[in-house]
């Protein structure tokens, strides 16, 4: 490591893409994803926008984007750590995301950055990064749940084409092809009835990312992809996942993550999540997140606005 700022994809011309979930692998490649534009030494600009179930931006490529222009600014001897971010406004799929990155502090082991992620002169996202130099000394960690490998159990696409019958059709449109992801939920029927409690956990990978070895494109990763199983955690003793966008509109409010150890994010992870409370329209998620060897590579903590949709008519 060098104190030289990280090196990262930064596309040299602008070429605005709006893709869907399913066509993620098909139409961009994974880095397209996190691939930003440089328009000034601090300034950035989205090149892919992905969509999610409410036809918006997808939060959890708005937090990536926003954890790779940061690390555009910080030197690469200080990998990210920690990042707290607050989602403002829904974004809009169909135009370009402009990240702001404020240096807030250098320090001598940590950096902090803030960065503000805008649309039509709008803030969507305020996200507050820290970069930590690595210090070794004390190392211990919650165990991993005793949950049997991916191999075990079925891929959420064939789960889903097996109970065509009883699930929406948005839902099967919007996950029956998932790609960039490979989901094996090790509750197979935790999508499709109300969970007795809030605890949820599946095994994730993003096969994609094999293509780079680079340690902060993979943090960058496991970012974008903490912010798809936390929301509906919340919702599960009340609303099925296969309900959500038909019955249930849930909005992301804030999201935090630290990042603890090594990771892969084309590897198996398994996410382990629960949520402690649900009330007054929003609720609290966490996860944990392991590699196959039980190690906890990351934490996460998300709060989410739950509302009902009226029925048509």
């Amino acid at each position: 490591m060098t104190d030289e700022p990280h090196l990262l994809p930064l596309a040299p011309d602008f070429v605005p893409r709006q893709v869907v979930r399913s066509d993620l692998g098909k139409e961009v490649g994974v880095i397209d994803l996190f691939t930003l534009e440089r328009l000034d030494d601090q300034l950035f600009r989205s090149q892919v926008n992905q969509t999610n179930v409410n036809g918006t931006l997808f939060g959890g490529q708005v937090l990536a984007q926003s954890l790779a222009a940061a690390c555009a600014t910080v030197q690469d001897n200080r990998p990210p750590n920690s990042l707290h971010g607050y989602f403002l406004r829904a974004g809009d799929a169909t135009k370009p995301v402009v990240y702001q990155v404020e240096r807030t502090l250098d320090g001598g082991s940590f950096s902090m950055r803030r960065v503000i992620a805008m649309q039509r002169g709008l803030p969507i996202l305020h996200m507050e990064c820290s970069f930590h130099r690595p210090e070794h000394n004390f190392d211990s960690q919650m165990p991993a749940p005793d949950v049997p490998p991916p191999e075990a159990f079925a891929p959420l696409s064939e789960i889903l084409r097996a109970n065509a019958d009883r699930i929406p059709q948005l839902y099967m449109d919007r996950f029956g092809d998932i790609a960039p992801f490979e989901l094996r939920p090790v509750d197979p029927l935790q999508d499709l009835i109300p969970s007795a409690n809030g605890l949820r956990a599946i095994w994730i990978r993003m096969p994609g990312m094999a293509v780079t070895d680079c340690p902060l494109l993979h943090q960058i990763a496991l970012t974008y992809l903490s912010d798809f199983w936390l929301p509906v955690t919340a919702a599960a003793p009340h609303v099925p996942m296969v309900e959500i966008g038909s019955s249930l509109r849930i909005t992301s409010l804030n999201h935090a993550m630290w990042f603890h150890r090594p990771l892969r994010a084309d590897e198996w992870l398994l996410y382990d999540a629960d949520s402690p409370s649900i009330v007054n329209g929003t609720g609290i998620s966490r996860g944990l997140l392991y590699d196959r060897s039980g190690t906890l590579v990351a934490s996460v903590t998300q709060e989410t606005l739950f509302r009902p949709l009226q029925p048509a008519g």
